[in-house]
């Protein structure tokens, strides 16, 4: 077992998909196919149960995904700290995420601006991890929920989720629809690394049999796919005023309190902070007005 091969089976379990896994990871099916018999081989157990047209983790898969993506994340660990200590600077700050989030993002580059020598290592992917530490961040963004109940954080407020439809897709006449209403429709997520957004997990459990999906990491590609009548896909309320912009999208409410959520912030205590991190904690709780 090594590295690229827990790369591979992190990239099929998110997608679900051997073909879309291949194409991401620039590999020929029959290869990731093999790098993926090798490690269900020597585990001794299959990960995935395979049907006529998709593939979908099992019980032993959905545990040892917890387990590979904990490894990966802390060989990036690793891998940065050897490369702040090989440039000799202790200006790293560490973000975890519970995904990407278009106004800390937007605070996070603003805090660039003024503090141009410091280095910051997002994780988007805080959800997947079995144990949540906020010792291992110097910020945390989170959902509120008895999961996370022992952070003390700041409320950001609800995050809620609209669809974005074309405007001649059928349900398009409509204001608001129930998560039922997709079915059979193609979608579009956002993807950041091994990261998901939540709308497509939230698929997943609720059993929504989606016709097709399609992944990316550009939120401009995202909306134009949705614009060019090709998939529908999930858009944060935040998030919204670029695809109100587009002619060709509607934007229908969900009804649905899954698809809306309340979201904390919380960071490292005072004690463990450096001078950067003191920065910019101080810069994050100033844009973002937290009280």
């Amino acid at each position: 077992m090594n590295i690229t091969q827990l790369r591979y089976f992190v990239s099929v379990a998110q997608l679900e998909n051997m073909t879309k896994a291949a194409r991401l990871l620039h590999l020929t099916q029959s290869s990731l196919s093999k790098n993926i018999a090798m490690l269900e081989e020597e585990l001794g157990m299959p990960l995935f149960d395979r049907g006529s047209r998709r593939i979908t983790l099992n019980q032993q898969g959905r545990r040892f995904l917890e387990y590979s993506s904990m490894v990966l994340l802390e060989l990036q660990f690793a891998l940065d700290d050897m490369a702040v200590i090989s440039r000799g600077s202790g200006s790293k700050i560490r973000v975890g995420l519970s995904g990407a989030n278009r106004q800390i993002m937007d605070c996070l580059h603003d805090f660039l601006k003024t503090c141009p020598d410091a280095q910051l290592d997002i994780n988007c992917n805080i959800e997947r991890l079995d144990k949540l530490d906020i010792n291992d961040y110097d910020m945390i963004v989170y959902p509120q929920n008895i999961r996370y109940g022992k952070f003390n954080g700041y409320s950001l407020g609800e995050v809620r989720y609209l669809l974005a439809i074309n405007k001649n897709d059928p349900l398009a006449a409509r204001s608001s629809v129930l998560p039922e209403d997709l079915a059979h429709h193609d979608c579009i997520f956002l993807r950041q690394d091994n990261y998901v957004e939540y709308p497509y997990r939230l698929c997943i459990d609720l059993n929504i049999p989606l016709k097709a999906q399609m992944f990316t990491d550009s939120p401009d590609y995202h909306c134009r796919a949705i614009a060019d009548n090709l998939v529908a896909g999930f858009v944060p309320e935040s998030d919204a005023a670029a695809y109100e912009a587009e002619e060709n999208i509607r934007l229908l409410s969900i009804d649905d309190p899954r698809f809306s959520r309340e979201m904390m912030i919380c960071f490292r205590r005072d004690k463990h902070l450096n001078e950067h991190s003191r920065r910019f904690r101080d810069h994050v709780i100033n844009y973002l007005h937290l009280r």
